[in-house]
């Protein structure tokens, strides 16, 4: 069992963070008895609140079955194929900045080659300015995902 922190974010805007007992081999979650009658009151509305615990960095979201809470872990050992795809599936506040980082980036070479693109078509007719177009469309596109992925929490 370890400690790790748990936030609870409703939808009226209200957010809190408390403590929980992880059991790190089963991912079940332990609340204590303050959280636990809370969760429970807010079950009968219609809204259930946003229940994230960290863990390693990870934010992982918590699933209630009949009462229950639990999480599913993220495995740090196996195939390089298996860790690669945990990193994009739960990945860590840093590497989510830095996955925004590159898409930022990757939307200025877009935005760039649109440019060049539409400067070297002059003359060739519609079809030639598809490319600056679409070009132009993924790096708006691009930029708009990284803003979202470097937002802070």
């Amino acid at each position: 069992m370890k400690l790790a922190r748990v936030r609870v974010e409703y939808t009226c805007g209200l957010t809190f963070g408390d403590k929980v007992a992880l059991n790190v081999e089963t991912g079940a979650v332990c609340l204590p008895p303050r959280l636990r009658e809370l969760m429970t009151e807010m079950e009968k509305t219609e809204c259930t609140p946003a229940f994230t615990l960290e863990y390693n960095g990870f934010q992982l979201p918590v699933r209630c079955l009949s009462g229950d809470y639990s999480v599913n872990l993220p495995q740090r050992n196996g195939p390089v194929v298996r860790q690669m795809w945990e990193s994009i599936k739960f990945p860590t506040k840093e590497q989510r900045q830095q996955n925004g980082r590159y898409i930022h980036t990757l939307s200025a070479a877009s935005i760039g080659g649109a440019a060049a693109a539409w400067h070297s078509a002059v003359g060739q007719g519609w079809h030639a300015a598809m490319l600056p177009g679409f070009l132009s469309v993924a790096g708006v596109l691009l930029w708009y995902a990284g803003f979202l992925s470097m937002k802070g929490e």
